[in-house]
Parts: C-alpha cells; structure tokens; sequence
C-alpha cells in the first residue's frame, strides 16, 4: 500500500465516494478533532469544569472541531470540485426527501425524549413530578405557569434552528467527511464505528459528568452507545438524501427536544435510566431502526452516487452500498 491508498479519496469525479477507506486521511482527521476538542476543553479541566461561565462558550466551540478536521483534510485530499458533495454539502436533490426529514426529525427526537422519560416512569426507573412543582417553585410567581408551557412549546422551532447551527460543526466532520471517507466498509461497519468515535470524542465533557453526571468509564461507555442508536439514524438520513443538511437538522433537533421532559423529572432522577439519553432512549431508538429495516427503508445505495453517465464503464457506475 502507498502514500495514494493511505490519503487519496481515489476518485477525482465529484460525487463519486472512494473506492477503499483513506485510512491515513481518517487517522489525520481523527487526530485533529480529538486534540482540538481536548484543547479546546482545558480550561474546563484547568477550573471550575462544568461549572466554569466559559462552559456554554467552550461547548458551542468544541461542536465545530471536527468540522475544522473535515475542511482540512478534505481541502489536502478530497479533489477540487469534489469536496462539497464528499462532505454532503451538496446536492440539494432530492428536495422532497430533505424537507420530510427537516419537518419530521424535531417531532420524531421530540416523541422519543418524552418516550424515553415516560418508559422510565412505567418501568419504576424514574419518578415523574408531573404537576412540576419543582418548575413552578422555580418560577416564583413570575410568570404563570401555563404560559411558561405555552412559551417553552412556541420556542421549540427556535431552538431546533439554533441547536441546527451548532450541530452543523459536528454533523461537517462526522455524518460529512467520516461517513464518506467510510463508506466502503458498507452502513453498518461505517455506523457502528462512527458512533464509537462520536462518543468518545465527547469524553473532554463526559468526564466530567456532563450529560450521565457520571465521571467514569460508565459514562463514557454510556455516551458510545447513545451515539451508536443516534448516529445509525442520522447516517440513515445522509445515505438516503446524498446529504448532511437533514443530519443537521436531526442533531439539532435531538438536542433542543431532548431537554423538555426535564421539565418533569425530579433531583434524584438517574440520567442513564430515566431520560432518552440513557438506556429508555436506546429502546425507543433501537425500535426506531427496526421499523426502518422492516418496512425496508435502509437500501441507501442507488442513492449514494449520482447518476453517471451510461457511457461509462459499468464497474464505474456501480454505488457503494
């Protein structure tokens, strides 16, 4: 094997995914997503961690590390001319694939947020204070609240929008340039993979108890395998549109929806058992992904590849599944 098998896409016709993994590329983005986002965390680890005032700044950054490793690995490796549509940037056809998803990724992650939390109720895992109390207490006659509810419900497609922006820093370098770059090991090989690097990725953060409250192997361990359910759904919406734009979207969703049974849960509420993040999440997600191979929705490979030209050799115009 040499220097071309290790970095080149092997394929300089836009759209076109590579005929074998780059493998050195992959290790050269990895690296720099990695190290960036430990950098980018260190003044966490240096202070106060997730009670530091930088943390909302710092995690908005660290989002878009490994958008930085994509753009800069694509742009020494990826052909001119074939970069956007190798990071999902383009194209925009099939719309109508694109904007079903961008209307139903927020109710979907919406349904299994409150899913997951009331799964955790039915199963004894967690308790619900449903008349939110703790909310109200919180509230301190300020605002009533009913309206608060009403607000929170109205903001939903602001937040999506906003979470989205954040999201496309992750989603360029993940479901962008990974999902193409792995493409060859075929979905399943590429999503289990991808959603392993994706959780640990977030160990800069996991580590110190965000999100599993957990600073442990368990929690990191946990955060692989919410990512391996998420990440498969969201690699799905890549394949069968040829873009990142609906895994955007998706991700974006994921985090602005997934906050609001919150809303109910109490102080002792166990993150890893009681919310969608944990283990009433993979369920729900896990039943998600069944529904999809049952009704045989993952077929992604006529549409990974745009149409060529019938001239061409027909090894050539054959897609990668």
């Amino acid at each position: 094997m040499n220097a071309t098998d290790l970095y080149s896409p092997h394929d300089a016709r836009p759209g076109i995914p590579p005929a074998r993994v780059p493998w050195g590329s992959v290790g050269l983005f990895l690296a720099i997503a990695f190290a960036l986002g430990w950098l980018v965390c260190l003044p966490l680890w240096l202070g106060d961690g997730l009670a530091s005032p930088l943390f909302r700044v710092l995690a908005a950054v660290l989002m878009y590390t490994p958008a930085a490793g994509a753009l800069i690995i694509a742009f020494a490796t990826v052909p001119r001319g074939s970069r956007a549509r190798y990071l999902g940037l383009l194209p925009f056809r099939p719309v109508s694939r694109k904007i079903w998803l961008f209307v139903l990724a927020p109710v979907v992650f919406l349904a299994v947020g409150i899913g997951g939390f009331v799964l955790a109720v039915a199963l004894g895992w967690a308790e619900a204070d449903w008349a939110m109390a703790a909310v109200e207490q919180q509230l301190a006659g300020q605002m009533d609240l009913d309206v608060f509810l009403i607000l929170q419900i109205a903001s939903l497609p602001i937040a999506v929008a906003t979470s989205s922006i954040a999201a496309f820093g992750e989603e360029l370098g993940w479901r962008g340039y990974l999902t193409t770059a792995l493409s060859p090991l075929g979905f399943w090989r590429s999503a289990l993979i991808i959603g392993v690097v994706w959780g640990l990725w977030h160990a800069p953060i996991i580590l110190l108890g965000y999100n599993f409250q957990r600073t442990d192997l368990v929690g990191l361990l946990a955060m692989c395998a919410f990512t391996f359910f998420v990440g498969v759904l969201l690699q799905w919406s890549r394949y069968v549109t040829r873009s990142v734009w609906p895994a955007v979207v998706g991700h974006g969703a994921l985090n602005a929806t997934f906050t609001v049974p919150l809303l109910w849960a109490t102080p002792e509420m166990d993150p890893l058992i009681g919310m969608a993040l944990g283990l009433p999440g993979w369920i729900l997600m896990a039943a998600l992904i069944v529904l999809l191979l049952v009704f045989r929705t993952f077929r992604p490979g006529p549409d990974w590849a745009p149409k060529t030209d019938a001239r061409e050799p027909q090894s050539l115009q054959t897609p990668i599944a």
